[in-house]
């Protein structure tokens, strides 16, 4: 695979998504934000090399029951959208296989948080952690970006919720890990 000459070969079931380049240098640990115009909200996911990331995934959720469960969690904070629509789960997933919608911007974002990456062997290992792990998704309070921002810098941020910060002992805390 030629990084970037057989990039689209290597996604092939990504046609109408944009891949920044940036992706094709990615390294472990590097994060991967899926930019979606229409409905103003990002997917965030971890790279873990060889075209993978970790993300949270939702079964075989598509791309309009996440946007209700995400509306129903704004509109009725208390709602337990999760039990009409299925459970989230941290997976491994080929890039190329990741459900986005057409028009979706690929790439690698490292800036926005402005914080110091881990060690690669900590993200490893968080990694490894809460791989396969079913939590709630949760918009304001957990979502693919903290998820992201926890494994790369050990602080959960979303700039979705700026006010939410959870730092590295309350997220272990949180997801009941230590």
């Amino acid at each position: 695979m030629d990084l970037l000459g057989n990039w689209s070969n290597f996604f092939p079931q990504m046609t109408g998504q944009q891949i920044d380049q940036s992706v094709s240098t990615a390294e472990m640990g590097d994060l991967i934000e899926f930019v979606n115009p229409w409905l103003g909200l990002s997917l965030w996911a971890v790279y873990a090399g060889d075209g993978h990331v970790i993300h949270f995934g939702v079964g075989d959720e598509d791309v309009t029951q996440k946007a209700c469960r995400s509306f129903l969690q704004l509109m009725i904070p208390k709602s337990k959208g999760n039990r009409v629509l299925k459970k989230t789960r941290i997976c491994k997933q080929r890039l190329a296989d990741v459900r986005s919608l057409a028009g979706t911007r690929i790439r690698v974002n490292n800036s926005k948080h402005n914080l110091a990456a881990s060690p690669q062997e900590i993200m490893t290992v968080r990694c490894e952690i809460f791989l396969e792990q079913e939590f709630k998704y949760d918009m304001v309070n957990f979502n693919s970006e903290h998820f992201a921002t926890f494994v790369r810098y050990g602080h959960a941020l979303s700039s979705q919720e700026p006010s939410c910060d959870l730092t590295s002992k309350a997220m272990h805390s949180f997801l009941g890990v230590f």
